[in-house]
């Protein structure tokens, strides 16, 4: 969501002031089409595949217009199958029942607009059970943070590198450079959460090329915001327009291996 841009000019006079909201006349670009295509695995458990389409918008513009009328299709390169993902108008998103394979080859393809849009090939990449789960009694600046230990089990087997998800839009990607093979225990801090809330947390597996990507996304929205949403400069994901090459998308696609966990804070 966009924040309107406000300039406030204060003039003293008599011990009184007055404001005057000036809305700048900003240059606006053609609207790019921003593709979240994350599809999961879990094992032993069927989830749905879910891919969201929106418009990019205008500095002013509060939210950022749902794309209902494209065609997106998932391509089994390695099989040779074509999936075709199915428009849910209550949930505004493009559903599918599919679950990944391992050692597959994908590639997610859109049309929009006249416009062909498709990802690099892609697999689905590993990722490690939550091992454990619990609250720890640490806190941060305000001293009423919600602090959750996360302990796994790196594989000593592959170089890995995971994304996770602690909800309410807050992701954390780390690579096992210095933890390899090894249980690695960190610390997450609830700010929003109160006692009898629901902490969830996702581990995902992902490449290097999406470590990089999350990891600049994360650090421009550091201080609050949807990563997925419009950001303070454009990062280029593994989605091109194959028929506008300079018309380019915005998002990722990803397969990634997933587990998650949760606990009741107290």
């Amino acid at each position: 969501m966009m924040k309107k841009l406000m300039i406030l000019i204060g003039f003293g006079f008599l011990s009184t002031s007055c404001e005057e909201v000036i809305q700048l006349d900003l240059p606006t670009e053609t609207p790019r089409l921003a593709i979240d295509a994350s599809l999961q695995m879990t094992p032993n458990e069927t989830l749905t595949q879910v891919v969201i389409l929106s418009l990019s918008g205008g500095f002013y513009q509060e939210e950022n217009p749902v794309v209902s009328d494209a065609s997106v299709q998932l391509m089994d390169l390695t099989n040779n199958q074509t999936f075709d993902f199915v428009y849910d108008a209550a949930l505004e998103y493009y559903s599918l029942n599919f679950t990944p394979s391992f050692d597959t080859d994908y590639k997610l393809k859109v049309v929009y607009a006249n416009e062909t849009y498709e990802s690099s090939v892609e697999q689905l990449m590993h990722a490690v059970p939550i091992d454990n789960l619990e609250q720890g009694d640490g806190t941060l600046f305000e001293g009423n943070e919600k602090e959750v230990l996360i302990s796994y089990t790196d594989s000593a087997e592959r170089d890995d590198f995971y994304l996770f998800d602690f909800g309410l839009q807050k992701y954390l990607a780390t690579k096992d450079e210095f933890y390899q093979g090894n249980v690695f225990t960190f610390s997450h801090f609830y700010e929003d959460l109160l006692t009898g809330d629901e902490a969830v947390v996702k581990i995902m597996g992902i490449d290097e090329r999406h470590f990089n990507f999350m990891t600049i996304l994360i650090d421009q929205t550091e201080d609050g915001g949807n990563p997925f949403s419009t950001t303070p400069s454009t990062v280029r994901g593994n989605l091109s327009n194959m028929t506008n090459p300079e018309h380019f998308p915005m998002g990722y696609f990803r397969l990634s291996e997933t587990y998650s966990a949760s606990l009741i804070l107290e």
